[in-house]
């Protein structure tokens, strides 16, 4: 018999399928085949890989082949392990056959499971069959009615389970309000879920597990209640789950784990004391002959090197459906984020910790508790690609360095306004780095959790987030948590329907919060420190992002040395906000526009060759182009052929747009103003954008083939700029107004809407003298909180002149504590500071609608007789100023409550800031003027000047 000599080249894949492999190895013992020796220069032999077999229905005294597979994951681990001791950098192939396996604990890996670049260990499902890892146990104890249509068994005491799956789909615990599958948020919210007439029905409250969202919509914070008030409020001991603190939403809350909110189809309780588990089944489900399945552990695969020096190593696991595990919100730590609004337990179904070249790959993690993959501390070259993540508890994927690799970190309880530390880059190697998560598909993340996303990143370096779907989920749909340390690229992917549940945040999100951004310094000191955390430019290009908000890539509070570029924006556009060395180029903006906001002297930033499609492409919050420096040119802007806010002549004498064009972009195929569903926004070979130096990119390539597109577009239009709410009226010189947009709220940093805004500070005005600053937010007045325009001139006009006011001022997303003095001159108010106004006919007027020529181009105005106006002031004088014309009559004014005089407004001719009423002598305190209409046409309130 001939001998027959293999090739190195022989396909290894060939060679180790099974029968092929088995037949091979017998010839070679047989000294049929012969592997040769390598040659000098040339590609070593391929070594045969061990294959170990497990099945459901195997035997653990088997030998682990495919004809005698062993039963548990445990055993196949410990064979694994013997083969890779006794032939050390052969490949192990560890396969797993078709069924369910349920772990009584984590499989934990460590050094021992390594395998070598040669000779990877290898976890994989056996082709074509589903291989489930869960992490409960199955319900078996009989079923009895409890009372209506509630039932119960005997389960045990002492069990440790917050979810309970009925065939292989998750049901909610019982809880109030009752889930609704509709409901945007929580399932389902009501304001009274803790009041202490909910609370009084039920007879065990500290059972009860309490969800919502932060009181800024910034997340979610959860709590248990350990008792109760004498008010009967349950006391609430907070999880920790925000990184912002644990102010709980007045109205998105709810309550669950309470038996008496079992109330509905599919909740369920189990009474851990007494061992008893109720459920009210759905309908039509009989739980007799139901699957019921418990899930008690938080984690299924546990990787863990002993440190970064000493990692597991080329180890890989496919093809796996991971699910029932237990929830991390009620039973994990969390841990703050550095600056981020992220806190996160350091936990998931599969945990690596200390990696190299470990993978996941090929798998569905389906309705976990918490996170999917967590990424830990050292990890390189590791991966997860081509899975699902649906309806997990927390994060689908997260890649978290550890704070110990942080230089100088700051946190929100402990800023740093200065460094000593100004080395580049990591203090430590544990962190994550050359990390690529690809080809994935990632959905309805965040089930119980509410800062989450379907990829988060905090201390790393070099994450490529490449061909990703990613939909529906309470927050970002890829959070960048910190800048620490860059080099990302997110590229590819297709992302829409995120930031569901929360507000002030985009679907990609990112913060640079590092060392520079809590400093004490000046922007020019602070642009030196940008680049010391986020050392490498992050790259996000080529995204296809639907957004029913505001900003679709939000590179918030300091996120620096960016590169924005190829992406198409649909309903959303791009946020720049405090940081440096951003590059926001070759983009299509559809129904969407830039938002710069607090921007930094000599900034960096770059926006051109952008294509605009949109009524309002630039939104400017506390940006004085002048200082920040920005190039800002090449861009195409077009409207349907109707004006562009924003792009004038004013703008472009700032040097901006110069040679930017507002003109039809010529895109092939339909027009997105017709058709709402168009996704390819292409321009034809005329298009003026090409002359800009826009260069088409492809309109394809987004996201994990075969999985959703995004909803269609939702024309709006820009809201007004001239409303009332937006009106800046004088306090001191600086303009003051309300917090009337979501992008003033997020510009500063303020969970609601209260407080006084100064949106303009000259540097020559009393205010700033003072020590007041643009963007400051009043939101107390000697001790009175402001909540509105009039809750704040109520107590500043009542003030003395020449007495202090104590403010507590918001600046920097702190509270600085203030005091201002009324000067004793005079003071002049307009009609809306702190004016009353009494009767439906009031209107106020602003530079379009009448106003013009007023003190600062707006009046109120009324035609109802009867109607009237009353001002409170503290002074000694007080002169009335408004407009005369011949439609205007008589009003009659009153002082403290006494009539004083009738005065008539009728003139020949139109008298603009005409003073019609002057009282002096008056003692020293607060009075009162009010004036009701008594003939004419018209009344006009304009200003008031106290003496």
């Amino acid at each position: 018999m001939r001998l027959r000599v293999l090739s190195p080249l022989f396909e290894e894949s060939y060679v180790n399928r099974s029968p092929v492999r088995a037949l091979l190895v017998a010839a070679v013992a047989a000294g049929l085949v012969v592997v040769p020796p390598a040659a000098a220069g040339a590609a070593p032999p391929l070594k045969l890989a061990a294959e170990v077999y497990v099945s459901p229905t195997g035997n653990d005294s088997a030998p682990g082949t495919a004809q005698a597979p062993v039963r548990t994951l445990a055993r196949a681990q410990a064979l694994a392990r013997q083969a890779t001791r006794t032939a050390p950098g052969r490949p192990v192939n560890v396969i797993v056959r078709g069924g369910t396996y349920r772990l009584d604990r984590t499989l934990t890996f460590g050094a021992e499971d390594s395998g070598t670049a040669s000779g990877p260990v290898a976890y994989r499902a056996a082709p074509g069959e589903k291989v489930v890892l869960k992490g409960g146990r199955q319900v078996t104890a009989p079923w009895r009615v409890h009372s209506g249509a509630i039932q119960v068994a005997d389960v045990g005491t002492g069990l440790d389970f917050d979810e309970l799956f009925l065939n292989g789909k998750r049901q909610p615990l019982a809880r109030y309000p009752d889930f609704d599958p509709a409901a945007k948020i929580l399932g389902g919210y009501a304001a009274d879920a803790i009041s202490p007439q909910r609370v009084a029905r039920w007879k065990n409250p500290t059972t009860a597990l309490v969800r919502g969202l932060h009181q800024g919509e910034w997340g979610g914070n959860s709590f248990k209640v350990t008792g109760l008030n004498a008010d009967g409020t349950p006391k609430l001991a907070w999880v920790g789950d925000n990184n912002r603190g644990s102010g709980l939403h007045g109205t998105y809350r709810m309550v669950e784990n309470v038996f008496e909110e079992l109330t509905a189809p599919g909740e369920w309780f189990y009474d851990k004391a007494a061992g008893k588990l109720y459920v009210q089944p759905p309908a039509g489900v009989d739980l007799a002959k139901a699957t019921v399945e418990t899930a008690e552990l938080r984690e299924l695969v546990r990787v863990e090197g002993a440190s970064a020096a000493a990692p597991v190593r080329n180890l890989s696991f496919t093809g796996f459906t991971f699910t029932q595990t237990h929830r991390t919100l009620f039973s994990a730590p969390y841990e703050k984020l550095q600056l981020g609004d992220w806190a996160i337990a350091r936990t998931g179904a599969v945990h690596l910790k200390n990696t190299a070249g470990v993978a996941v790959r090929d798998s569905l993690f389906d309705q976990v508790g918490g996170n999917g993959v967590f990424l830990d501390g050292y990890a390189s070259r590791s991966e997860v690609t081509g899975s699902e993540f649906s309806h997990s508890g927390a994060s689908d994927i997260a890649v978290i360095g550890s704070p110990d690799a942080v230089r100088e970190p700051s946190t929100w309880d402990n800023m740093r306004r200065t460094i000593t530390d100004t080395t580049p880059g990591p203090k430590s190697e544990n962190y994550p780095r050359d990390i690529r998560i690809a080809d994935n598909y990632l959905h309805d993340n965040g089930q119980f959790e509410k800062q989450t996303s379907g990829v988060q990143i905090s201390m790393s370096r070099r994450v490529t987030v490449s061909g990703n779907t990613v939909h529906d989920g309470p927050r970002a749909c890829i959070d960048i948590n910190d800048g620490t340390w860059g080099g990302h690229l997110i590229e590819d992917n297709s992302l829409f329907n995120c930031v569901k549940e929360t507000s002030d945040h985009g679907p990609i999100n990112a913060w640079g919060r590092d060392r520079f951004w809590p400093l004490s310094a000046d922007d020019a000191t602070k642009k030196a420190y940008a680049k010391l955390d986020a050392m490498e430019t992050t790259v996000i290009r080529h995204n296809r992002i639907w957004h029913d908000s505001h900003w679709a890539i939000d590179l918030d509070d300091g996120s620096s040395n960016y590169l924005v570029e190829n992406n198409l924006l649909l309903n959303g556009g791009v946020k720049l906000r405090e940081g440096f060395h951003r590059t926001v180029r070759n983009n299509v903006f559809v129904n969407s526009g830039a938002h710069f906001h607090v921007w930094y002297a000599d900034s960096g930033d770059t926006v051109e060759k952008n294509l605009f499609v949109t009524d309002d492409p630039y939104d400017l919050i506390q940006v004085d182009t002048a200082k920040s420096k920005p190039f800002v040119n090449d861009n195409l802007f077009w409207n349907k052929g109707s004006s562009v806010a924003d792009v004038n002549d004013a703008w472009r004498a700032k040097g901006l747009d110069t040679r930017s064009l507002v003109a039809d972009p010529k895109f092939v195929g339909s027009s997105p103003y017709t058709d709402l569903k168009k996704l390819d926004f292409t321009v034809q070979a005329d298009s003026p954008a090409l002359g800009l130096g826009f260069k088409n990119f492809p309109m394809t390539g987004f996201g994990k083939a075969g999985t959703p597109a995004p909803p269609p577009l939702a024309w709006r239009t820009a809201p007004a700029p001239d409303t009332q709410d937006a009106f800046q009226e004088q306090l001191l010189g600086a303009g003051a107004t309300r917090i009337y947009s979501d992008e003033i709220k997020s510009s500063v940093g303020l969970t609601d809407y209260n407080g006084l805004y100064l949106a303009e500070v000259p540097d020559s005005s009393q205010a700033y003298q003072q020590g007041l600053r643009a963007s400051d937010v009043v939101r107390e007045a000697n001790g009175t909180q402001v909540t509105d325009r009039a809750s704040f001139w109520s107590v500043y006009a009542k003030t003395a002149p020449g007495a202090q006011v104590k403010l507590k001022v918001w600046r920097n997303q702190a509270a600085v504590d203030l005091t201002v003095q009324r000067p004793t001159s005079g003071e002049q108010f307009n009609n809306t500071s702190g004016v009353v106004y009494t009767g439906g006919g009031w209107d106020w007027k602003n530079p379009s609608r009448g106003g013009s020529g007023g003190w600062l181009n707006d009046v109120h105005a009324t035609q109802t007789h009867g109607e009237s106006f009353e001002f409170a002031f503290n002074g000694t004088a007080i002169d009335m100023i408004t407009q005369t014309n011949t439609d205007e009559g008589e009003v009659d004014l009153y002082l403290d409550g006494v009539f004083v005089t009738t005065i008539d407004n009728r003139s020949a001719t139109r008298e603009h800031q005409k003073t019609v009423f002057s009282k002096a002598g008056l003692a020293p305190g607060v009075h009162t003027l009010k004036g009701v209409m008594k003939s004419g046409g018209y009344l006009l309130v304009d200003a008031f000047k106290v003496k």
